[in-house]
């Protein structure tokens, strides 16, 4: 049976939710991960970078009709950040909506940097998630100051002890902060999610990547080892392609016609393991 193969919506930034679901179903995908809570990232200078289409509350039944009419299904469900001062009485409709449209992972990304204190605000999100039947995937990033590594993650699931807490795999964030195939590899595989598509030059360890971030390759573009990373990936994992492009967009691209390379790419890739 194939993996699932999801397009997620920072891969065409430039359209609109519903526009990414009708993009996703022309081009063959079965999956889709959408924004339904997109708070201001608190990365210095980086603001106006992060601007989210997002499924709010009155776009839902027209979501929910066009996933349904399509035969798709949704993975991941963005953002919820862990923040230091979070009231996280402000992600219940976030979560909802999620929850209404079928999404299996609430992506969180840790902003606080002392480790007792998200290990507590990660457990409470984790409790709140789970009134919606939802599991809390945690992302791994060299430019959030609370888990930069797959090994810090990996401590986060133990330390908080949820059953609904796991966390996915991006090439990028995965390369850029030392990690590799064997890492996932020595993992227990019920702590992975999910896994994400895309390329970049170079394995060099970098702390700031901003511009990498929002111009990632497609697959096969770059030397990422995505072949060893979708290898070491448990075999149910559903993928994802998660590709952001200034140059696309910059080039004239439609998104329909990078949607459509990214998933025949994608298939190749996915074939050859």
């Amino acid at each position: 049976m194939p993996r699932p193969l999801g397009m997620h919506q920072l891969t065409a930034m430039d359209v609109t939710p519903f526009e990414l679901i009708e993009i996703a179903g022309a081009c063959g995908y079965s999956h889709v991960s959408l924004f339904t809570n997109a708070p201001v990232v608190p990365i210095a200078g980086q603001e106006g970078k992060f601007q989210f289409p997002t499924v709010t509350q009155p776009m839902l039944r027209e979501a929910l009709s066009r996933l349904d009419g399509l035969g798709l299904a949704v993975i991941n469900a963005e953002f919820f950040l862990i923040r230091p001062d979070i009231d996280f009485e402000s992600y219940r409709t976030g979560l909802a909506i999620a929850r209404t449209m079928g999404a299996k992972n609430a992506v969180s990304h840790v902003f606080e940097p002392d480790p007792a204190h998200a290990v507590d605000l990660i457990g409470a999100f984790c409790d709140l998630a789970a009134q919606e039947g939802m599991t809390v995937a945690l992302e791994f990033c060299q430019m959030t100051p609370g888990c930069k590594t797959i090994g810090q993650a990996a401590w986060f699931v133990d330390q908080v002890g949820r059953a609904n807490l796991g966390f996915g795999i991006c090439p990028m964030h995965l390369v850029r902060s030392g990690g590799s195939a064997a890492d996932i590899a020595a993992l227990d595989p019920t702590m992975l999610l999910y896994g994400q598509l895309n390329d970049g030059h170079g394995l060099h360890v970098a702390e700031a990547y901003f511009e990498e971030v929002h111009d990632r390759q497609l697959p096969g573009n770059g030397d990422f080892p995505l072949a060893d990373i979708l290898r070491a990936l448990p075999a149910s994992a559903p993928i994802e392609v998660k590709c952001p492009s200034d140059s696309r967009r910059k080039a004239g691209v439609s998104a329909l016609d990078y949607a459509r390379d990214a998933f025949e790419r994608a298939q190749v890739l996915l074939a050859s393991v």
